[in-house]
């Protein structure tokens, strides 16, 4: 039980992360493009709440015993489907193919930018981790002094 509480916390605090992270760039993008206040409608906010809901879903894949390459693949394609899913066919605030097709092919550049940010720190944390450990030879005995 207690682990089914700690997953079901750690899931809504991801979706809590992502959809306050959605909103923000929706805010900053409406201001630089100096659109009016009111193109933030319940719509809007449900669409990003789905979103959010499918990519912490997506999360799931980061327990799977695959490398980590890998793992950051397949959460792209799932979070790309989740955009797809929840901002162009879902929500009905993209009427034409063409800009629900950019906004996808957007959020792709979007995602592999920050999958890029997110391996290379990976990389260097893991190697700085291994470098910490240690060597130890797994085939000479532990206790030769005795």
């Amino acid at each position: 039980m207690k682990k089914l509480i700690s997953y079901v916390r750690s899931y809504l605090g991801h979706v809590g992360a992502y959809f306050m992270f959605t909103m923000l760039l929706f805010i900053l993008f409406s201001m630089a493009l100096g659109l009016p206040s009111s193109t933030f409608n319940t719509p809007l906010v449900w669409t990003s709440l789905l979103f959010s809901a499918l990519v912490g879903i997506a999360d799931s894949v980061f327990f799977l015993p695959i490398s980590y390459l890998l793992r950051l693949v397949v959460h792209g394609v799932l979070c790309t489907a989740a955009f797809g899913l929840s901002f162009v066919a879902v929500s009905g605030l993209v009427e034409r193919g063409r800009t629900g097709l950019f906004g996808i092919l957007g959020f792709l550049v979007f995602y592999i930018v920050l999958a890029v940010i997110r391996g290379v720190y990976h990389s260097v944390t893991e190697r700085k981790a291994r470098e910490d450990a240690g060597y130890s030879s797994l085939y000479t005995p532990k206790d030769l002094d005795r």
